[in-house]
This record gives structure tokens, sequence and C-alpha cells, in this order.
């Protein structure tokens, strides 16, 4: 399934998608199999917070985790940025800068503790891992960079051919 079809299945299955989110700020943070972006967005969206050590309740919260290599898959979509994709995933911080501005549009799909679970964007030899507690997968579905991100990729652009 492509992009659209796997979105249009979450929302038919009775995901949530939350239009319109702007980001802030951006926290990277290297994880062992991944790099993890904590976009800080401008508005509150249902999450699950932990409220003591091993006990989450369901609350609103301004910061969406996902990984740096689903940005860069939506960023491939965009013919300004495409360029700088892999760029981008090897210098991660770099985001901060591609990001901040951004907005974005987020499909939140509830997962039941003990669930196993496979993010239905990655490929048929994705991890499947147990939840170990209820939680809220947030789907990063679309990108629209600022103009201050599309004027620093043409800083990018030109680190990469030596200028």
């Amino acid at each position: 399934m492509n992009k659209k079809e796997i979105c249009d299945q979450l929302l038919k299955e009775g995901c949530e998608k939350i239009n319109d989110i702007y980001v802030r700020s951006i926290v990277v943070t290297p994880q062992s199999e991944y790099t993890r972006l904590g976009l800080s967005i401008d508005k509150s969206i249902p999450q699950y917070k932990e409220v003591e050590k091993g006990v989450f309740e369901l609350k609103e919260g301004n910061t969406v985790f996902v990984s740096a290599f689903s940005i860069g898959s939506l960023l491939k979509d965009n013919m300004r940025a495409a360029f700088a994709v892999n760029y981008l995933n090897a210098h991660p911080d770099a985001y901060n800068v591609i990001l901040s501005g951004a907005k974005i549009s987020v499909i939140q799909e509830k997962v039941a503790a003990e669930t196993m679970y496979k993010n239905p964007f990655s490929g048929e030899d994705a991890k499947i891992s147990k939840m170990k507690y209820d939680t809220i997968v947030n789907h990063v579905v679309s990108v629209e960079l600022s103009e201050f991100a599309l004027e620093n990729l043409k800083e990018i652009a030109k680190k990469m051919m030596g200028f």
C-alpha cells in the first residue's frame, strides 16, 4: 500500500487526524536503532503521560515523537526538499532548522496495552513489538516547510556542492 492508502485505512479504522499543527522547536535524540525527533507543537493533542512510575493516563500534551527517517520519507515527496533528505538523516541536528515553523498533519493511532504492534508505514520485515501500556502512536503524514526552511535548504545545497 502507498502512503495515501495507509492513511485512508487508518482513518477508516477510527484513527483521528489533526491538521494545521505548527512545529515550534525540535529535540533530536539518537536511539539505538533510529534518531528520534521530539517536535514541540503549538497546540495540545491527546497523548498518554506517565503520572507515576509505570502508570499512564490520557491527557493533553504539546509534543509529538517521530523518527527522523519518517520525516525524511515525507520530505522525499517535496521536490524542493527531496535532495536534502540523505544529508538531513546523516546530520539530524539540521532538522532543528528545517522543521522549525513547519505545518504538519498527524494521524493518531490508539494502541491498547499488550497489543502486538507493527507500524503500518514500515516495510514487510519491520519489527513487531508488544505495547507495554495503552499508547497513542502519532504518525506525521504531511509536512509543509516554512519559508525559513526553504531558504536554509539552499544553504544545504551549497554545502553539498562544496560552496
